[in-house]
């Protein structure tokens, strides 16, 4: 198999053969070593290729779609590399696995996310334009509501189709002037100290000026979107205009992440105007696929003040023959004259759309908007009934207040810094609001590319940070989510793929069914035992230590018998997402945690008197150290290799403890080597780069305790990061970046939380802390 190129970051090399069957969800691994027993000889690379090759040749297993139609992606993907239309059930399979495409092609397509609001059920993405272009409920981590596709960000609209997404226009002189045509836009957070979401829009020529602010307010199921208008000349707008292309979805696949978005097409709905309400409710039903259960929606939109006008249409761009006889005219192409025609129900590909009357007086009026979504038709009016009643000024009050009680201990940077210490906010912000009230935490709320899920790896980050907020409560309860869902003897989660005991799958959707598809991964075991240990650490419980001791212990005893005997290191297995050569992966990144992990786990032993137990983990723990001394280190080199991502792990966390010293301040000196060349983009040759932070937290505790004087070197890396990698204007970062038309553009699931995490973590590491 050939190394396949990186597209849109999580290290997805999606035209690596193993992607394809990992997706397509037919997944014949445990031949090529995945699920070898502990302590068994790995297979050779040509055994796990030759597996793999299989896996590809039977990768048809049966997609679940909705209203009950079953596509294969295994044959989808087979007439993308023969060169065949897929047809419109997948479009983002053809990208994805598309041999053709561009170098620094997006292979799920731009995230077009700029700012978003949740509170931890409701999730709601913007575009720079005010456009919702993500709307996930009931969870942060699954369905996407809204239908919003997008292909190329060298396009108009990054590629989505004009009536895609749900926004805002006003009515002047005859016709609809959509905000996200107005020649000049800008869009910010108020206030760091919540996530209220504030678009300005202004025509000069026209001498109208638009603001919308946004927010999801706590305890209500909806996005509350305040749209005021300021008319200073002739044109005076008569009405706002509200359209919606909502994409109701109620299943998911385990092990692929794929339903809310490359199913759109077949996401049909019923959608009415509802005259008691004023509003427009879509509806659907099904059964969940990953669950075999009941499932259902209801989103409903509605002015809090009474409309003049609606419209219920289908969309007419769903597919190329355009609208069936008989369909009403799409909302979107029935606002273009200022007017709608008032058709109240269509059951298909739906849009809607509401017109209010503006009252302005001294040039200016406010109307506010509200999109609420619940299980039911009921529900869902119930939930914008109760957003209509609190408002969007009273709700985006009410929530600054609750996040400055609960960030009222977060640790802040060390630094005047205004940009720094706004991103410190936003990091702790974007994680406590887009928590899952299970427990679980996703990377991000999009779904180009698909990351509702919640990735051990990255939670024992999220948990670390938490921790040093004193928000114990919500690691206790991401923890027992972990707890819930590790593999044991008697229990795999819902939708594995076959997990070995002690171990976890690549990531979880909110509810504890698998959301990716490599069926475990050896670093976030090792992650896992460090996690639950700190947190023991952090808050001296040992009861608490005591109540999860046993997930602990399997996971370190899978780590101390998962043994390659050729070597002494880890079993061969996969490490952080890379397909290349999945399952028969042995580099510094699962021996660093994986010692990591044994050390973990042996200091909780210690701590509850379990003497055996932690002596056997320290014993192989010990053993693993010298093999990775012989084995992983790099004398030419001067260090135990690793990119830019990967080069932190031995110094930070896992800290290892080679018996010549030296050795880690050589591998610092490396790993800054790697990583300097981003700190000079655009003007360096590196042109594309992802998770500097980790280096940078790894980089500045090492310094700090053994040559101080070179922390002067990671300021330099957090202020280009803060001032050059992050957006200008909400100041959030992607899980990746690259240099496009001469300047840095981060990309890939905006915001992405645990690259804020990371980035928070690193500044107080740099600066040291104050609350």
């Amino acid at each position: 198999m050939s190394r396949a190129r990186t597209v849109g970051g999580r290290r997805l090399r999606w035209r690596c053969a193993a992607a394809v069957a990992a997706t397509a969800g037919s997944l014949v691994l445990a031949p090529a070593g995945v699920l070898a027993p502990a302590g068994a000889a790995a297979p050779s690379v040509d055994e796990a290729g030759a597996a793999l090759d299989g896996a590809v040749a039977s990768a048809a297993s049966a997609v679940a779609g909705a209203e009950g139609a079953v596509t294969s992606l295994g044959d989808a993907v087979a007439r993308v590399a023969q060169g065949e239309q897929t047809g419109p059930n997948f479009p983002c399979v053809a990208r994805a696995f598309d041999p053709t495409a561009p170098a620094d092609a997006e292979g799920w397509g731009p995230t077009d996310v700029n700012a978003q609001t949740a509170n931890g059920r409701l999730a709601a993405g913007v575009s720079r334009s005010a456009t919702l272009t993500v709307l996930r409920w009931p969870s942060p981590s699954y369905y996407d509501q809204v239908k919003y596709y997008t292909v190329d960000r060298r396009l108009p609209l990054l590629g989505a189709k004009p009536n895609e997404g749900a926004f805002l226009g006003v009515v002047v002189g005859g016709r609809t002037l959509w905000l996200r045509d107005f020649p000049r836009s800008r869009q910010r957070y108020p206030t760091s100290r919540g996530d209220e979401v504030i678009t300005e829009f202004s025509d000069p020529t026209r001498r109208l000026r638009v603001v919308v602010r946004d927010v999801a307010p706590r305890g209500v199921d909806a996005l509350i979107r305040r749209v005021e208008v300021r008319a200073a000349g002739r044109a005076r707008p008569q009405a706002l205009v509200a359209f919606e292309n909502f994409n109701l979805v109620v299943s998911k696949l385990p092990a692929a992440p794929l339903l809310d978005f490359c199913n759109e097409e077949l996401n049909n709905d019923s959608a009415r105007y509802v005259p008691d309400a004023d509003a427009i409710v879509h509806e659907r039903s099904g059964v969940d696929a990953s669950t075999g259960k009941p499932s259902s929606v209801a989103v409903a939109m509605a002015f809090a003040r009474r409309s003049d006008g609606h419209q219920v249409g289908g969309d007419r761009l769903a597919s190329p023959g355009g609208l069936p006889p008989g369909a009403p005219e799409d909302a979107y192409d029935d606002a273009a004259d200022g007017r709608l025609s008032g058709s109240g129900a269509y059951t298909g590909q739906t849009t809607g759309a509401l017109r209010v009357p503006l009252r302005l007086r001294r040039g200016r009026d406010a109307v506010e908007l509200v999109v609420a979504a619940g299980p039911t038709r009921t529900r869902a009016l119930a939930e914008l009934a109760a957003a209509r009643r609190l408002g969007q000024r009273r709700a985006a009050a009410e929530k600054r207040r609750w996040l400055a009680r609960l960030l009222r201990d977060m640790p802040m940077p060390r630094t005047r810094d205004r940009v720094l210490r706004e991103m410190a906010r936003r990091a702790l912000t974007l994680v406590v609001t887009t928590a899952d009230r299970r427990g679980p935490i996703v990377a991000a709320i999009s779904t180009q590319p698909p990351y509702g899920e919640d990735w051990p790896r990255d939670g024992a980050f999220f948990d670390l940070a938490l921790d040093r907020s004193r928000l114990h409560e919500l690691v206790r309860r991401h923890l027992a989510f972990y707890v819930r869902t590790q593999a044991t003897e008697l229990r795999q989660p819902r939708g594995s793929l076959g997990v070995p005991p002690g171990n976890w799958a690549m990531n979880y959707y909110a509810d504890g069914v698998v959301g990716g598809p490599i069926p475990w991964e050896i670093d976030e075991t090792g992650f896992m035992a460090w996690d639950f240990t700190r947190h023991f650490e952090t808050t001296g419980d040992r009861g608490w230590l005591r109540s999860v001791y046993p997930t602990v212990r399997r996971a370190a005893d899978f780590l101390a018998t998962c043994r390659d005997p050729l070597n002494g290191l880890q079993c061969r297995a996969t490490e952080d997402d890379t397909f290349a050569n999945l399952g028969n992966q042995q580099t510094i990144i699962g021996a660093a945690i994986t010692y990591l992990g044994l050390r973990s786990a042996a200091r909780a032993a210690r701590a509850l008197g379990e003497e055996a137990d932690a002596a056997r983990w320290e014993a192989r723990a010990a053993e693993l150290q010298r093999a990775i001394d012989e084995h992983l280190w790099d004398p030419a080199a001067r260090s135990y290799g690793g990119g830019v991502e990967y080069c932190a792990y031995p110094l930070w966390p896992a800290e290892l403890a080679p018996a010549d010293r030296s050795r880690l301040a050589d591998h610092a000196e490396y790993c800054w080597r790697e990583l300097e060349p981003s700190f000079r983009a655009p003007a360096s040759d590196r042109t594309f780069g992802l998770y500097e932070s980790k280096a940078l937290i790894a980089l500045a505790r090492f310094w700090r305790r053994n040559d101080p004087a070179k922390l002067a070197r990671v300021r330099r890396g957090i202020d280009w990061i803060a001032h050059v990698e992050a957006t200008p204007d909400t100041h959030v970062l992607g899980e990746t970046w690259r240099v496009t038309r001469g300047r840095v553009l981060t990309y890939t699931a905006t915001p992405h939380l645990w690259e804020h995490t990371l980035f928070y973590l690193a500044m107080l590491e740099t600066y040291g802390a104050e609350r």
